[in-house]
């Protein structure tokens, strides 16, 4: 655990950095990538599918370069990710190397670029589990952070080059085509009835869930196997409730962007849509997975709206509370175990006695 708290304690030191000498703000988030991506690259059966994915890189590079004219569940940028790390003579520790690589590199570029407060979305970026979904899911993870890209297209109203970046990240999780139809969501007006009949709907979904899951797997019978597994299980309405705390500390972003109508609603709509597809993990948690790709958007949605408009509370003020609730996840997450990543075993505990 010492080695989360010293990324997140890290992050947090940035704040007063950063408000001193601003200038630093690209060599603060080289250091802390550089300590995000040493700690998921140096890690050792930590994660739940440290192995499987193992075995996966073991296979493909037994295979070779041919491995990617066959058909098979794997996406083909994923594929050929592993067949690059096996090309240059690596092993699976240098394939997490440069997995890790690429993921760290496409989101603080992404911080960088994007983030009124590059150091509070670092922090977030641990504490809220987005470093420990690397760790963990890493196909779907990469693809998250691909879809980050998708931001300026969004704000702009442009489908076809949107429509490229979630081609890429597909290559790497299909589910990541998820975001196509919620294009035309998270780019709509922000009004009281966009968001009731939105609710309508989802409720809707919501209770008549199972028969529209038995229909969509007709159509994806690879997927069957999740049925009655461990991820076709329910989670506890208590799961619920750190999502809705984040949509109610972005309800002032919510309202802005409600009044000012040449507000981007972007971020404001993936709070929202965020809430919605979290609901469904009290039916079966596998469905989780549709939801990451609006949720990531809140590296820069709580910080925005920690900075934003507000007469009660002060910037600091609403800082302090999203640094305080962001580490009770944090440790919410860590005593439920999740993804796997809690404690954290590194490459150098291989040679430990036991």
């Amino acid at each position: 655990m010492l080695l989360y708290y010293t990324a997140a304690g890290a992050a947090l030191a940035g704040g007063p950095l950063l408000a001193r000498r601003p200038q630093y703000r690209r060599g603060f988030l080289l250091a802390a990538g550089l300590c995000c991506w040493l700690l998921a690259s140096l890690r050792y059966v930590t994660g739940f599918d440290y192995r499987s994915y193992e075995t996966i890189f073991r296979t493909i590079a037994a295979a070779g370069p041919s491995v990617l004219l066959q058909e098979g569940r794997l996406e083909s940028g994923y594929v050929l990710l592993n067949v690059a790390a096996a090309l240059l003579g690596g092993g699976y520790r240098a394939f997490l190397f440069l997995f890790h690589f690429i993921l760290t590199a496409l989101v603080f570029a992404w911080i960088e670029r994007y983030s009124p407060s590059p150091w509070m979305s670092v922090y977030l970026f641990v504490t809220l589990q987005y470093l420990a979904l690397s760790m963990n899911l890493l196909r779907q993870a990469l693809a998250a952070a691909v879809v980050l890209w998708t931001y300026p297209f969004l704000k702009s109203r442009r489908f076809l080059p949107f429509c490229g970046v979630v081609l890429l990240a597909g290559c790497f999780h299909r589910t990541a085509l998820v975001m196509i139809p919620l294009y035309f969501l998270l780019t709509l007006r922000v009004s009281k009835v966009h968001y009731g009949i939105s609710a309508l709907l989802a409720g809707s979904a919501y209770v008549l869930l199972d028969p529209l899951m038995n229909a969509a797997l007709s159509f994806f019978p690879a997927y069957r196997g999740y049925i009655g597994g461990r991820y076709w299980q329910s989670n506890s309405f208590v799961y619920m409730l750190f999502p809705l705390c984040l949509f109610l500390y972005t309800l002032p972003l919510i309202k802005q962007a409600a009044r000012e109508p040449g507000k981007s609603p972007v971020l404001a709509n993936c709070a929202f849509y965020s809430l919605l597809l979290q609901l469904f993990i009290t039916r079966h948690f596998i469905l989780e997975r549709f939801s990451i790709y609006t949720a990531f958007f809140s590296l820069l949605s709580l910080p925005e709206a920690a900075l934003g408009e507000g007469r009660r509370i002060s910037p600091k003020g609403r800082t302090a509370l999203l640094a305080a609730g962001a580490l009770a996840y944090f440790l919410f997450a860590a005593r439920e175990g999740f993804h796997g990543v809690y404690p954290y075993h590194g490459v150098w505990e291989r040679a430990l006695p036991r």
